[in-house]
């Protein structure tokens, strides 16, 4: 399955980067290049996919994929041929999930995540039934977490047992059997010891990536609901810090506390000591992530429409966007159009 995903890579960036671009998205590095080029080229699903793939595994993929003919190197970009984009259609038709991940968003707390709601599960069924067990987890910051939420509900477990189960429920009800099975035959509870990934994979003759995958992918959502619906999902809220969840990069992040008291972007760049050209990489980092974000300040409504009719119906390039419009338009104002349309519609850079 690994191939697959770095095959699927390659060939999301249509031609348009190097296969290093693949790398460090596949790898889950976090750069403004990373976010933009993910939502430009709506690949930032496969963000963080392969953690553990290092530079050399990847590169030995890439020696295999070139003598099995899926693609090529011309110019430093990664091509790729018919055979390889036939293959990719149909590895993603067979894995629908993978479209529902959300590393970027989601990847730096799902494993605090886990670990604090796989033991409040444990610690809730056995407390209910009045049984000592061994926690699931040895990591003693989390096991904190979780006797802090047991303690504010001791008074009502039932309540917050039956209030976990329904949150669960709600979740798990819309999506596949199979997901739901494996996502549930991890959770440990008295007469039931939850399985390792590597188990149920055995089990039920699946790849363990393939396992790993459709939890990541039910992780994030259930960190999604818990953290845009906190009053829909209240105990999945309290399984994390909503502070743990910030979309942008560390660099942007800082640029952003100075937006909101300086507007001029020169101002900021002279006190971050940056290029603009940097200040402004991270206002549209800004723009993709942030739905509220307005670009109204730096681009006229009117080329906004025209930018829009423009990219409409087709996928184009910048260049080719720039082509049609007055010179006075920057390639900065279109990059904040497309980026507030985070994905819309598939655009090339």
């Amino acid at each position: 399955m690994k191939q697959s995903l770095i095959l699927a890579a390659l060939t999301s960036f249509r031609g348009e980067r190097s296969a290093k671009a693949s790398f460090h998205l596949l790898n889950g590095k976090r750069t403004i290049q990373t976010v933009q080029d993910g939502t430009f080229f709506n690949n930032l699903f496969l963000f963080d996919v392969l953690p553990q793939l290092t530079i050399e595994a990847f590169q030995q993929s890439l020696d295999m994929l070139k003598q099995e003919q899926f693609i090529y190197e011309e110019d430093r970009l990664c091509l790729y041929t018919e055979k390889a984009k036939r293959e990719t259609e149909a590895f993603l038709a067979k894995h629908p999930y993978l479209y529902a991940l959300k590393g970027w968003q989601y990847g730096k707390v799902e494993r605090h995540f886990w670990e604090r709601f796989a033991l409040l599960v444990q610690s809730i069924s056995y407390l209910h039934d009045q049984q000592t067990f061994a926690p699931t987890t040895f990591n003693v910051w989390n096991q904190q977490w979780v006797r802090k939420i047991l303690k504010r509900h001791f008074h009502d477990l039932a309540a917050l047992r039956q209030q976990l189960y329904q949150e669960c429920e709600t979740l798990l009800t819309d999506v596949e059997d199979l997901d739901a099975n494996l996502f549930v035959q991890q959770l440990s509870r008295p007469g039931k010891i939850g399985l390792t990934k590597a188990q149920i994979a055995r089990e039920m003759g699946l790849d363990e990536s393939e396992v790993q995958l459709r939890t990541k992918r039910l992780i994030h959502r259930f960190c999604q609901s818990g953290y845009q619906e906190p009053h829909r999902y209240p105990v999945l809220a309290t399984c994390f810090d909503p502070e743990e969840i910030n979309l942008l990069t560390l660099t942007a992040t800082k640029t952003a506390h100075l937006y909101k008291q300086h507007q001029d972007l020169d101002v900021i760049a002279k006190i971050r000591r940056l290029k603009r050209s940097t200040i402004e990489d991270h206002i549209v980092e800004m723009a993709m992530v942030d739905r509220s974000f307005s670009i109204a300040p730096f681009v006229d409504e009117s080329v906004q429409a025209q930018v829009e009719a423009i990219v409409a119906n087709q996928q184009v390039r910048l260049k080719a966007i720039r082509d049609q419009l007055d010179d006075s338009v920057s390639y900065f104002q279109i990059r904040l159009i497309l980026a507030k349309k985070e994905g819309d519609t598939h655009v090339r850079t």
